[in-house]
């Protein structure tokens, strides 16, 4: 994997309605850029055309992300992630990147790419994973797992706690052991619920790219919740 050096710690932060724009061969050399990308680049469009696209690589970015994206385009299909770009002065840029084969008379001849702006939470949860992946650590801790789970049967939960300790007051303690045991189940049945139908609005378009690392580099939810948002 490349590894462009030197790097700082400064961020070009570029305009929200700016599209950054490229065409690629099959083999990632830039073929065409536009105005904007050359901008907040850094780089001329001389510097740019003819080279390689891990000419802006930042050495914060794990291969498995770029390794993954060459997967899903080679097969024919189109790809999206939180992609940490390197200036040529060392800086960095956050862009969301959407990627799509280019045909002609049905076989991939390259690649476009247009780039807009990360929005700033996107880039936090980005960042976490990405720092995990290159320790070679799985993209999410349990203990925000446990936290994405814990938001999502909170309020239900509240419910039936408070529903147990009503009518343990109002009725005894065994009434209240019943209404808290009524509770985890309605939980467990929920749970259940909203999983079989998340996971078929994925099986409805099998298709469409959800790959779960990304989807979580976009969503702070459960993986399947999140694969199905993306």
């Amino acid at each position: 994997m490349r590894s462009n050096q030197p790097v700082t710690q400064r961020e070009n932060v570029f305009p929200p309605h700016y599209r950054l724009i490229s065409a690629t061969d099959r083999q990632g050399v830039i073929q065409h850029c536009n105005d904007e990308f050359v901008e907040v680049s850094g780089y001329s469009r001389e510097e740019l055309v003819g080279q390689h696209h891990n000419l802006i690589r930042h050495p914060d970015m794990p291969a498995s992300v770029f390794k993954e994206m060459w997967a899903t385009l080679q097969a024919g299909k189109s790809w999206m992630g939180l992609v940490k770009n390197r200036c040529k002065n060392g800086d960095h840029y956050w862009v969301s990147a959407f990627v799509t084969p280019v045909y002609e008379n049905g076989n991939i001849v390259g690649y476009e790419s247009v780039r807009i702006a990360a929005q700033d939470h996107e880039k936090e949860r980005a960042l976490g994973i990405y720092h995990r992946l290159q320790e070679n650590k799985s993209p999410v801790s349990m203990m925000s797992k446990a936290a994405s789970l814990l938001a999502y049967v909170y309020p239900i939960w509240l419910i039936g706690i408070l529903l147990a300790i009503g009518a343990g007051v109002a009725y005894g303690a065994f009434a209240g052991l019943l209404a808290l045991m009524a509770s985890l189940v309605m939980l467990s049945w929920q749970s259940s619920v909203s999983r079989v139908q998340w996971k078929g609005l994925l099986a409805l378009s099998p298709a469409s790219y959800s790959n779960d690392i990304v989807a979580q580099t976009y969503y702070q939810d459960v993986n399947y919740i999140a694969q199905a948002k993306l």
